[in-house]
């Protein structure tokens, strides 16, 4: 697997360069000129790009924007390595295109999982690219599929692979997921009408629980500020995030809906 690595500081880009290569069949390029990894990456196909956020000219966000409007490199699994917890810095960095985040400072253990995790979504893409005839072929697949686009919550490739892509486990989970998220959503709602702020985080924090279970980062974060506000008895502030999160969550239901209509009914009682 061929690994690209952007980073303007040199320890850091020698670090993270020292110990993708200790994964295996992995070897990886770096640079610290991130319009030259661009150029790279328009006459080359990497696995998987490890990206810093703060750069000079051009960050990890913009990298990616412009790496995504390359031909073929919509799909290339991008890792953003960041220090920044900030809720919109990550929002906008996943609406570019950002698949993923790896948290400074790192570990052997944190990078090992994160990038391996993005290696399996690849290789996924390529044996569905060689069943489907190539890279039009799945292209033109993906974009007719509910959460393979810019505009979906759900990332399905990425939840597939998290899956070992086992597709039945996949709609199995994507019924129980439809089957229990209205009561839990009602529930949520219902908390903030009587501003019962902790049963409000209690019932936040079980539906961000379940859609854990999919690759969809957005839904779960506007859960997690949902959480938040609730623990910080705002319930003016909860209240705006939930409607935002309902409206996400809806979103995920819809497009799973798809997957178990495409996979068929499931068990008896599923």
């Amino acid at each position: 697997m061929n690994i690209i690595i952007v980073d303007d500081e040199l320890v850091s880009l020698t670090v993270l360069k020292q110990l993708v290569e200790k994964l295996p069949d992995c070897c990886a390029q770096g640079f610290t000129d991130a319009s030259a990894a661009l150029v790279h990456c328009e006459q080359n196909d990497p696995d998987l790009v490890l990206v810093d956020y703060m750069m000079p000219d051009l960050n990890g966000i913009d990298f990616t924007r412009r790496l995504r409007a390359i031909a073929g490199r919509a799909d290339t699994p991008v890792l953003m390595v960041t220090a920044s917890g900030d809720g919109e810095v990550r929002d906008s960095a996943l609406q570019s295109g950002i698949n993923d985040f790896l948290n400074k400072p790192f570990d052997f253990v944190e990078l090992q999982a994160r990038a391996t995790n993005m290696l399996a979504l690849r290789a996924s893409q390529k044996k569905l690219a060689q069943v489907g005839g190539g890279a039009n072929g799945i292209t033109a697949g993906a974009a007719s599929t509910p959460g393979s686009g810019a505009d979906n919550v759900l990332d399905v490739n990425m939840t597939r692979a998290r899956l070992a892509a086992d597709e039945a486990l996949l709609g199995e989970i994507a019924r129980i997921f439809m089957r229990t998220v209205p009561e839990l959503l009602s529930s949520i709602e219902t908390s903030l009408s009587v501003n019962d702020l902790k049963r409000a985080f209690g019932h936040a924090h079980s539906l961000k629980g379940a859609v854990a279970a999919f690759e969809a980062p957005e839904v779960f974060n506007s859960l997690a500020r949902v959480e938040e506000h609730a623990k910080n008895h705002d319930a003016e502030a909860a209240s705006a995030a939930f409607a935002l999160a309902e409206a996400l969550v809806q979103r995920l239901v819809r497009e799973l809906a798809f997957i178990v209509q495409r996979n068929g009914p499931g068990e008896a009682g599923a």
